[in-house]
């Protein structure tokens, strides 16, 4: 009996040894699991930051597109511009040429308005597709294509200039609560007015002086804006209105800087200023956008002086 209830324990004992063994070696396979997992998923996110920064590899379509289109999008066709022009500056925008590459709205499967205001990563597809479409692709903002995406876009627009105005309050105040989130990058605000306005006005302003630059804009900007002449749009689309710094810099370093400061910040200026409601903002803003990049569609090396 003493000989047997000895065998039952250390058959007993090794069966529980071989439990722990099988155990470490799960925990330690699940760990392993568990870390490709992480490290899979961290590549991927990497791989898609740098895919909506410098655009897909070729065959590739942004996760962001899948919903508008089936396939990589046929970039937008345009021009072979002369090196040092007007549209060669506005099509070596980083965020214009992107949005060349973007899905054509007029061929485009338009998604689900509450399932593009409901993700960030479609308020920039949307915001994208229209940039294309005023740009490169002759819309304008009144085509009931664009209308209808930018009806869907103005509570997204509303929620961003709000998150903004919240920032500045905060900020004002002195308050050093943490900031609410708000994915900025992602926002139709920054993208149209930001990114894409501030390079179509950097492009057509180029190194001429800004007073002269505001002089040749302002015909093609007038009525835009009720209420605000040409030269009022154009004034606040360059930052002509920034005061200049108080040093003793020559006159052209001074009007660099401004413009380089101001270049993209108009539909913010327009929207805390009231003179736009923020639900017509992305309107306005893509208006202004066709405008300018109707301008800067020449082979001239400057808006005052046309190509030979």
């Amino acid at each position: 009996m003493g000989r047997a209830s000895n065998r039952k324990k250390e058959r007993r004992e090794e069966a529980l040894r071989q439990a722990a063994r099988r155990k470490r070696r799960a925990t330690q396979g699940s760990r392993a699991d568990a870390g490709r997992q992480q490290a899979a998923l961290a590549l991927a996110a990497a791989r898609e930051e740098i895919d909506r920064v410098f655009g897909p590899r070729r065959g590739q379509l942004l996760p962001e597109y899948r919903p508008w289109c089936g396939e990589e999008p046929v970039p937008a066709e345009t021009p072979r511009w002369a090196e040092g022009s007007l549209g060669q500056r506005l099509c070596s925008g980083v965020d214009l040429s992107r949005a060349r590459s973007a899905p054509s709205l007029l061929t485009a499967t338009i998604p689900d308005p509450m399932l593009i205001i409901s993700h960030p990563a479609q308020w920039r597809a949307a915001a994208t597709v229209l940039i294309r479409a005023v740009v490169f692709d002759g819309l304008q903002a009144d085509h009931p294509a664009v209308s209808r995406l930018l009806e869907t876009l103005a509570p997204v627009a509303e929620a961003e200039l709000a998150h903004l105005q919240d920032l500045e309050d905060r900020y004002g105040s002195g308050w050093d609560e943490e900031d609410p989130e708000f994915p900025e990058c992602d926002g139709p605000v920054f993208l149209i007015g930001t990114c894409a306005l501030g390079e179509a006005t950097e492009a057509v302003a180029g190194e001429d002086p800004l007073d002269k630059v505001i002089a040749a804009l302002s015909p093609a900007l007038d009525g835009i804006i009720p209420g605000l002449d040409g030269g009022a749009v154009a004034d606040v689309l360059t930052g002509g209105r920034v005061t200049p710094y108080v040093c003793k810099l020559p006159d052209h370093v001074l009007k660099r800087m401004q413009r380089t400061f101001s270049a993209g910040g108009a539909l913010i200026e327009l929207a805390d200023g009231r003179v736009v409601p923020p639900r017509d903002i992305l309107r306005v803003g893509l208006t202004i956008l066709s405008k300018v990049a109707g301008l800067c569609k020449s082979d001239s090396p400057s808006i005052l002086r046309r190509a030979a």
